[in-house]
């Protein structure tokens, strides 16, 4: 549930589903109209994950640190799990996504 406590927005995952949108629409794999939510999307991207430093430095914040399944006596795919993994910025697992949404975008937008 988005409410529940520990709960946050996470910046890997919603770049992957972004790009996933942005592609699939502009490739023809899925309807046109979810062209939209790729865009509405990518806005949520930057609004909510983008900080610009103080010497012009633009970071990508929010990414779980690493989550995964297995080993003991950890990492067994809960919800306490995955909220106790660090939170990190400019972490790459994030960084490869968010860049391929961004060009999926700018090809949208440049049609």
């Amino acid at each position: 549930k988005a409410q529940t406590p520990g709960n946050y927005l996470e910046s890997s995952g919603s770049s992957m589903f972004v790009y996933a949108l942005a592609k699939g629409t502009r490739m023809g794999y899925i309807d046109k109209s979810f062209e939209v939510v790729a865009q509405k999307g990518f806005e949520g991207l930057v609004k909510n994950f983008i900080l610009k430093d103080d010497k012009s430095g633009v970071h990508l914040t929010k990414s779980c640190g690493g989550a995964g399944l297995g080993g003991i006596p950890y990492r067994d795919g809960s919800f306490e799990y995955y909220i106790k993994e660090p939170k990190r910025t400019d972490d790459l697992k994030a960084l490869g996504p968010f860049i391929q949404a961004s060009v999926e975008i700018e090809l949208i937008r440049a049609k």
